[in-house]
């Protein structure tokens, strides 16, 4: 037997299932708005954050006042320290100390920028040269664990600098095994002649000094 279903109830079937489930639909819709709406407001809100930190990054640079640089380094690396002028701003700053010789005031704004581009939504990229950094200054102000502890994070497909790094620290240390290992793995992995005699130079110093 087929059953004719008319117009007409096929139009209250429609009404009577938006009666039932109206309060479903409308937190659905409700849900959905809020995300468009979340999504538009965080795309201009970092759009206005990149552009006005744009803005005070320029003016850093070009700052002849000492006093109102610094102003604006700090306005600059706390109010907008997850943008990217804010990070180089303190790569810049933090080399320029290191150049000064002030290597504890180079070590701390690696730091910082170590700090600021942590994390699941930071810059990895940014996050890799502030280790780096942290890690060849402390191992220059003889700070050999505080190196190690920077460079933990890199315990796979470490590329050939962080492998020496580590051996300069271990050798600090004074856990040489550990520290023949990683300038091991760091001369299979340079292609430049260069930094790979100057990796079997320590290499060299350690045997000798077993």
């Amino acid at each position: 037997m087929v059953t004719v279903t008319s117009e007409e109830e096929r139009v209250q079937s429609i009404i009577n299932f938006f009666k039932d489930y109206k309060f479903h639909i409308l937190l659905v819709i409700l849900v959905i708005a809020l995300s468009i709406g979340g999504y538009f407001f965080t795309t201009s809100f970092k759009s206005n954050q990149i552009q006005a930190a744009k803005v005070i990054y320029e003016d850093w640079l070009v700052a002849s006042d000492l006093d109102y640089s610094e102003q604006l380094f700090q306005k600059l690396t706390i109010n907008f320290s997850n943008t990217g002028y804010s990070h180089l701003a303190l790569l810049k700053k933090g080399s320029d100390l290191a150049k000064e010789d002030n290597l504890e005031g180079s070590l701390k704004m690696f730091y910082q920028l170590k700090e600021n581009s942590d994390g699941y939504f930071g810059n990895s990229l940014i996050n890799g040269i502030a280790r780096t950094n942290i890690a060849r200054i402390s191992i220059a102000l003889g700070k050999f664990e505080d190196a190690l502890v920077v460079l933990e994070k890199y315990s796979k497909d470490e590329d050939a600098y962080t492998h020496e790094l580590k051996g300069d620290a271990l050798t600090g240390v004074g856990s040489n095994e550990l520290a023949l290992q990683q300038y091991q793995s760091a001369l299979e992995k340079y292609a430049d002649t260069g930094l790979r005699n100057l990796v079997e130079l320590k290499i060299n110093n350690l045997n000798i000094n077993e």
